[in-house]
């Protein structure tokens, strides 16, 4: 993964995940300095936000096919 900076795109280099009070911690490196980026509730809301529209047309694509054969 890229991480953008107003110095350029760097790449993230990921050493471990950690489960914190606040959510899950991804630790690694940004340009050899050490970051974490860290996804609380709120995070995993807006993904299945963002991903239930692709997984159902996914199912309904599988569900069609089925009824196909």
């Amino acid at each position: 993964m890229k991480v953008g900076t107003p110095f350029g795109e760097y790449p993230f280099v990921y050493r471990r995940v950690e489960r914190r009070d606040d959510g899950v911690a991804i630790v690694g490196t940004v340009a050899g300095i050490e970051s974490t980026v860290v996804l609380d509730g709120d995070d995993a809301r807006r993904a299945a936000k963002v991903l239930a529209v692709p997984a159902a047309a996914v199912a309904l694509l599988l569900f069609s096919r089925a009824l196909r054969r």
